[in-house]
């Protein structure tokens, strides 16, 4: 029991940094495919998630050292078919027709391991059937070959980190792990009879998916800006190194990029950027989305929330430096420009949230709207 409880441990405290790892691109499939993330799937998601994590720690924890797995003599496998119900018999004094050996054999290793090859899998099997709504023989299949991975994972030695494999690779754990998955399937019949159902989920999806979330908007924003820097970054790089190193150069072509990303390509495509039209996001402006409309809906965006802000600080570095104001008047205004400029960014979170037009969506008549394909 130390040994499955260590795993599970190792498991939880991974989890987190797993997680991370995966909610980005989880996140990105989300407003993709459903135009919104549901909390209900989130958690089925990320259970899912940790349920594989804690199975996976389960075949491999704990991991031994080289030297004693190359020390080792024992079998690698066993190919032979229900091996461990011979072994039940061999090691244990259990008797059909004696109900007092039942208890005792219960004790048995190889009886409790049985039995937890078997409930290894179940929660699989419950995953398959009443998530991803797989027909028995899906189930069937992926939980054989969850079951084969387990098992080629020991007899490879952890993918040959091992001179051989530390623990065995048993033709029973892949009958009784597949067992387990099919158990898993039936069982969810009970999950489907009282939790929404997968249907359910989407169609909910669905109706949340016409509202602009702050998260929907900020994951699109920041998915085209990697696109335009990096295309921006590749550009500069050729032209500074083959062509140029003038920095007015670089300057122009900085220029004529953003002009094409954000204001040209977007009027291309029915008032999109790439990420916006990956997101299923839209410009919308009750008049017509021109050039003119996006361009001042970018201009007002950076002017009000980034180049006031550094353009006030500059103005009072210059009065600081040329001694209009004193050097603690200079400090106190630093911290007044910071505390407002936090002040307008904390306003202009709020507006998004409860979706109330901002200063830069008001003076360019242009808003961010959502376009959820209607298949």
């Amino acid at each position: 029991m130390s040994t499955f409880s260590y795993a599970i441990k190792m498991a939880i405290i991974l989890f987190p940094i797993v997680s991370l790892i995966f909610t980005i691109p989880y996140i990105i499939y989300q407003y993709h495919k459903y135009g919104s993330i549901n909390p209900y799937r989130t958690i089925i998601i990320y259970s899912f998630l940790l349920y594989l994590m804690s199975a996976y720690f389960l075949v491999i924890l704990p991991l031994p050292s080289i030297e004693t797995v190359s020390k080792m003599t024992t079998p690698s496998y066993n190919l032979i078919p229900f091996h461990f119900i011979s072994e039940i018999f061999s090691l244990s004094t259990f008797s059909v027709s004696d109900f007092a050996t039942y208890f005792p054999t219960l004790k048995n290793p190889v009886v409790y391991e049985s039995i937890f090859n078997v409930f290894l899998t179940v929660p699989f099997g419950i995953y398959l059937h009443y998530y991803f709504e797989y027909d028995f023989k899906k189930t069937f299949f992926y939980s054989f070959c969850l079951t084969l991975f387990f098992e080629l994972t020991q007899l490879s030695g952890l993918y040959f980190i091992y001179p051989r494999g530390y623990r065995v690779f048993d033709v029973d754990d892949l009958i009784l792990n597949t067992l387990g998955g099919i158990l898993g399937y039936f069982i969810a019949y009970i999950p489907l009879k009282i939790l929404p159902t997968r249907k359910k989920i989407d169609e909910q999806s669905k109706e949340k998916a016409g509202s602009v979330s702050v998260l929907k908007r900020g994951m699109a924003f920041l998915i085209d800006f990697l696109i335009y820097s990096v295309f921006l970054a590749s550009i500069i790089y050729l032209i500074y190194n083959f062509i140029s190193n003038d920095f007015y150069l670089c300057l122009i072509i900085l220029l004529i990029w953003t002009m094409i990303y954000y204001v040209i390509l977007p009027n291309l495509l029915n008032g999109r950027t790439l990420a916006m039209k990956f997101f299923h996001l839209q410009f919308y402006s009750e008049k017509s989305v021109t050039c003119y409309r996006i361009l001042a809906y970018y201009f007002w965006l950076v002017f009000i929330y980034v180049i006031l802000p550094i353009l006030t600080l500059i103005i009072g570095y210059f009065l600081q430096k040329e001694k209009i104001i004193t050097k603690n008047a200079w400090e106190y205004y630093i911290i007044v420009t910071l505390a407002l400029t936090l002040m307008i960014y904390l306003i202009f979170l709020l507006k998004r949230i409860f979706k109330i037009p901002t200063i830069n969506e008001t003076l360019s008549h242009v808003k961010i709207i959502s376009k959820i394909r209607e298949n």
